[in-house]
């Protein structure tokens, strides 16, 4: 999935008309390309932020809002109570209880780190452009009133995501409650 495509696909799956222009933008924020320019992770997971970025908000409970001088930055540089083993978590997003969503560049993952456990690493996808799809995966299954198989679809897309210790396996079923 290109990254064009992430976003008509996301878009549809909140019920957003891809036919209006500038609707998808709208929920869609933009990444500093300076910052992008210095991430140590593939090309092709940089792509996606350059040319389209990621939902201001997604399911579950997700939010890519942080500003400007914070987002894309060493956890490290940004709070200094972090030492230097939080130097590969480049800030992302957050969680809805506050968990800070990283890039972890010493392997493109994406993870958040769990405030309530000492910032213990939590596994979501294994590159951007798989967290990209499993967001629209996520939103179809709320669409469908989850009809759709989301953990089966996620499988396929990206086996390490569904493991019982990282995010999506509980994140769904609480979802589905």
């Amino acid at each position: 999935m290109n990254p064009t495509e992430f976003q008509i696909r996301f878009s549809k799956s909140i019920g957003e008309s891809p036919q209006n222009p500038g609707i998808e933008e709208s929920f869609f924020r933009s990444f500093p390309e300076e910052s992008i320019n210095l991430l140590q992770i593939a090309e092709e997971d940089k792509r996606i932020l350059r040319e389209v970025g990621f939902p201001k908000d997604a399911a579950p409970f997700l939010s890519f809002t942080f500003g400007i001088d914070e987002i894309l930055q060493n956890l490290s540089v940004i709070d200094d109570a972090y030492g230097v083993e939080f130097n590969t978590f480049k800030t992302f997003g957050h969680t809805g209880s506050g968990d800070v969503i990283c890039i972890d560049e010493s392997d493109g993952s994406i993870v958040y780190l769990n405030h309530d456990r000492n910032m213990e690493r939590v596994f979501i996808n294994s590159s951007l452009p798989k967290f990209a799809e499993s967001l629209c995966l996520m939103a179809e299954a709320i669409e469908s009133d989850y009809e759709f198989e989301f953990m089966n679809e996620l499988a396929k897309v990206d086996p390490p995501a569904i493991a019982s210790e990282a995010m999506w396996t509980e994140e769904y079923e609480a979802m589905k409650e």
